[in-house]
């Protein structure tokens, strides 16, 4: 496989994952103008706060994490369409047994949105020619939705089961919802990269990386035979990072978008 491929195929899947998640872009651009308004608008507040007298704090009405809350119901689609069971609200988490994780997995791969997704990729993919060793035709399209139902199910399996399980770590995103719109972007992209473990902290995102490799590894198995080997299949646990971060970026404040949008409280 030329690196000229290569380039071309990153390059596209570069342009299919923002237009999947197109309205990211104006959620940054909403948030990195309205920054100055809030910190002024903000800038009020401690004045109020200084009325309960030194030495107290001001009391915040939060009440105990629900025990019971499964991920799904917290917020389970985003403007209606996009499913959202891998996102947790930061101050109201539950820990993870390795069978939710497995329901976890199952629920959000046998999501509608998610197969309707990879059917489009797929015709996408058709369109460019990606994988040309398919062909085209509906031959070629069924070899494609085929390697793309395989990747997302692998994805899901090891990503979000077998290694979060075997590592006890979390899968889920822990969206923080407020606060500076700097320290959001930060905990957003580093995500990728740092997770949260079952007993709680954070460490290295273990098993979002070995999720990756063992994904991209299996896919050897079916991908054309230019589309394998050791050095391509590295690259793309290497360009995934960067769509995972697009996928957070997602989570954090497309919630926020829309309520602006649709004033959903």
């Amino acid at each position: 496989m030329s690196d000229i491929e290569v380039l071309h195929q990153t390059g596209w899947r570069l342009v299919k994952a923002l237009v999947e998640n197109l309205f990211f872009v104006l959620v940054l651009v909403m948030f990195a103008a309205s920054v100055s308004r809030a910190q002024e608008s903000g800038g009020t507040q401690p004045q109020n706060n200084q009325s309960a007298g030194l030495g107290q704090t001001t009391p915040v009405a939060q009440g105990p994490p629900p025990k019971n809350q499964k991920p799904e119901q917290n917020s389970p689609r985003l403007f209606w369409i996009l499913p959202t069971y891998h996102v947790a609200d930061s101050g109201s988490v539950h820990r993870l047994t390795a069978r939710e994780k497995l329901r976890l997995f199952v629920k959000d791969k046998t999501d509608p949105f998610t197969i309707g997704w990879v059917t489009f990729e797929a015709g996408l993919a058709q369109a460019s020619n990606d994988f040309p060793a398919y062909g085209q035709g509906a031959s070629g399209y069924a070899k494609r939705l085929g390697a793309g139902l395989a990747d997302e199910t692998a994805g899901g399996f090891f990503g979000t089961f077998l290694f979060p399980s075997v590592l006890r770590q979390d899968p889920r995103y822990y969206r923080l919802g407020a606060g500076p719109f700097k320290k959001r972007l930060g905990h957003a992209l580093i995500r990728p990269v740092l997770t949260h473990k079952d007993s709680g902290g954070r460490a290295f995102n273990w098993s979002g990386m070995l999720g990756s490799i063992a994904t991209s590894s299996l896919s050897n198995a079916y991908y054309p035979d230019e589309n394998r080997g050791v050095g391509v299949t590295f690259s793309r646990v290497a360009t995934s990072i960067p769509f995972r971060m697009i996928d957070e970026l997602v989570n954090e404040f497309g919630p926020d978008l829309e309520r602006r949008i649709f004033g959903k409280r």
